[in-house]
C-alpha cells in the first residue's frame, strides 16, 4: 500500500505495456494525470484525482469482473466492485492511513452518484480507464480494433464553462478533436464485439463463474465470510486473491467446481452446443421471448431440462445471452434517460453542443444479441437436437 503514495506523488508514471490489473490502474493514473494537465486540474485537486486514478478498481474481487456475479448473489444487486472500492478507502485502516485527510474526497470522486470534472476524468463516456484498456487490451490481445488517436484524444480536451444556467464544469472535446472520438467510440464497439463478446472469452468466464458459483453452494467457498455487513468483510474479501480462491475451489477434489478448473487449466473448454443471434432469428416468437423474457432463473431452467434431455449435471450446461451494445454511439436523449453522461464538443466559438451535432454516426438499432448454450464435446450433438425447442418451452 506504501507504493499508492509514492505513485501518486510521482512526477509521471508511464508503465510498460504489461497485462496486470497493476499495471492498468498505472495507465489509468498516467492518462488521467496528462487529462489533468490538459484540463489545468491543479493542487488539491490533481493529487485527490490521481489517488482516484489509482485505486478506482481495487474493490474488484479475485478473477475481476467474473466474481461481480457471485458477489451479488451472495450480497444482493447493490455489491459492485464500485461499493467495495469506496469501503475500502474509507475503511481500510492502511489505506486511509496514506490518503489522510483526502481519502473522503477520493471516494466522493469515485461515487455513482457525482458528477463534474474529477468523476468524468475517472468515470465518463472518455474517461482514463477506457482509453487506458482498449489500447492496452488490443496489444495484448494482438489486434488492432483497440487502436486510436490517444494524443489527439487528450489534446483536445476541454472544460466547459460555468454560467449562470451551468453550475458545473464538464468534460468535452473541441471540435477539431471530433474524428479522434468518432474513432475512439468505434474502437469501443469493435473490442466488444470481436474481443471481450468472442465466444471463447465467454465460455471460459461463463465456466469459471459457475466453478465459483458451485464451490459457493457446496461451500467450499465461505460467503458467510464476504458478507458485505459483516465487520471483518474487509479482511476477507481481500485476503481471497485469485490463487487463494482457486485453491478453495480446487479443495474438493470430486466437486463440479474443481472439474469445472481443471478444465479451463488444460483448455478444455466447453463447446457451443446451440447458439442464436437473436437479432436475426426468423421465429418472431422466439426471438422477442429471448429477447425479452431471458433472466437467470430461466436461464437456470434452460440448463436444466437440457441437461435432463442430455443424461448430464445442469452444471455442465451453461446458457449465456451476450448483448454487444454500441452504447457510446447512443444519442445524449437516450444516455440522459439512462443517467449517463453524453458526449460535449466545444465548437470554435467557445459554445457547447452535443456530439449529435456532428456525428455522421449514429446508433438507433437493437443491441446484437448471441444466445448461447455452452457443453462438453460429448454432449455436443445433442444439445444441438434439443435445445431450440427447449428454449421456447421453458421461456415460452
Amino acid at each position: 500500500m506504501r507504493r499508492i503514495k509514492q505513485l501518486a506523488n510521482a512526477h509521471l508514471v508511464y508503465p510498460a505495456a504489461c497485462h496486470t490489473r497493476f499495471e492498468h490502474s498505472l495507465g489509468v493514473l498516467h492518462i488521467a494525470t496528462l487529462m489533468a494537465r490538459q484540463l489545468q486540474v491543479e493542487g488539491d485537486d490533481l493529487m485527490i484525482l490521481r489517488y482516484a486514478a489509482l485505486l478506482h478498481d481495487v474493490g474488484h474481487g479475485p478473477f475481476s469482473h467474473v466474481f461481480e456475479a457471485p458477489l451479488k448473489e451472495i450480497n444482493g444487486k447493490d455489491a459492485t466492485h464500485e461499493a467495495v472500492t469506496r469501503r475500502i478507502i474509507r475503511e481500510d485502516e492502511e489505506v486511509s492511513s496514506i490518503l489522510g485527510e483526502v481519502a473522503e474526497g477520493v471516494a466522493a470522486v469515485l461515487s455513482e452518484d457525482q458528477n463534474g470534472i474529477l468523476h468524468q476524468i475517472v468515470s465518463s463516456n472518455i474517461d482514463a480507464d477506457k482509453l487506458d484498456y482498449l489500447r492496452r487490451d488490443s496489444y495484448h490481445t494482438g489486434v488492432a480494433y483497440g487502436n486510436f488517436d490517444l494524443e489527439r484524444v487528450l489534446y483536445t480536451l476541454r472544460k466547459t464553462r460555468k454560467t449562470r444556467f451551468r453550475q458545473r464544469e464538464d468534460l468535452a472535446v473541441h471540435e477539431k478533436g471530433i474524428d479522434a472520438i468518432e474513432s475512439f467510440r468505434l474502437a469501443r464497439f469493435l473490442m466488444h464485439a470481436q474481443v471481450y463478446h468472442h465466444h471463447t472469452n465467454v465460455v471460459a468466464n461463463g465456466m469459471l463463474q459457475r466453478a465459483i458459483e458451485v464451490a459457493v453452494r457446496d461451500g467450499a467457498v465461505d460467503a458467510e465470510k464476504i458478507q458485505i455487513g459483516r465487520d471483518d468483510f474487509l479482511e476477507h474479501y481481500l485476503a481471497l486473491d485469485d490463487a487463494r480462491l482457486l485453491a478453495q475451489m480446487l479443495s474438493r477434489p470430486e466437486s463440479t467446481a474443481a472439474d469445472l478448473v481443471r478444465r479451463l487449466e488444460r483448455r478444455d473448454l466447453f463447446k457451443r452446443g446451440y447458439g442464436s443471434n437473436v437479432s436475426q432469428e426468423e421465429d418472431y416468437l422466439l426471438r422477442y421471448q429471448l429477447g425479452t423474457k431471458f433472466t437467470p432463473d430461466r436461464a437456470r431452467m434452460i440448463e436444466r431440462a437440457v441437461a435432463e434431455e442430455c443424461g448430464c449435471d445442469p452444471d455442465y450446461i451453461v446458457a449465456d445471452l451476450v448483448k454487444i451494445e454500441n452504447s457510446l454511439f447512443k444519442s445524449v436523449t437516450t444516455l440522459l434517460e439512462e443517467d449517463k453522461f453524453p458526449f460535449l464538443i466545444e465548437r470554435k466559438d467557445g459554445t457547447v453542443t452535443e456530439i449529435d451535432s456532428f456525428s455522421t454516426l449514429a446508433y438507433t438499432g437493437e443491441p446484437r444479441t448471441i444466445f448461447y448454450l455452452f457443453c462438453p464435446e460429448e454432449h455436443r450433438q445433442t444439445v444441438q437436437e434439443c435445445a431450440r425447442e427447449i428454449i421456447a418451452e421453458t421461456i415460452g
